[in-house]
């Protein structure tokens, strides 16, 4: 007998307008943070935190990931983790080239 396969849950519209305006938002700030008179770390570290906010979001929204298996829970926490290492070396390879 054939098992019954339920058809993937769309995400509601309201949820998907939400999402869309939260992005527009987080791309806005980062137009806003580049024209800002402020230190270079300071400005990376702004923009790849903006990043990641917007990151997560897609994949917590249209990709579901919240619903899914420890495998890809342990992949999302794997990715946040690289995120997180990337920005620490962006930051120590500023604050080494602006040290002499």
């Amino acid at each position: 007998m054939s098992e019954r396969v339920d058809a993937p849950v769309r995400p509601r519209a309201a949820a998907v307008a939400a999402t869309f305006c939260a992005v527009a938002l987080l791309t806005a700030l980062e137009l806003i943070v580049v024209g800002l008179e402020m230190d270079r770390a300071a400005r990376i570290t702004t923009l790849a935190g903006l990043l990641m906010a917007k990151v997560g979001l897609v994949l917590v929204v249209f990709m579901r990931a919240r619903e899914g298996r420890p495998a890809v829970r342990l992949a999302l926490t794997a990715i946040v983790l690289a995120a997180g290492a990337a920005i620490v070396l962006m930051l120590e390879t500023i604050f080494r080239v602006g040290v002499r």
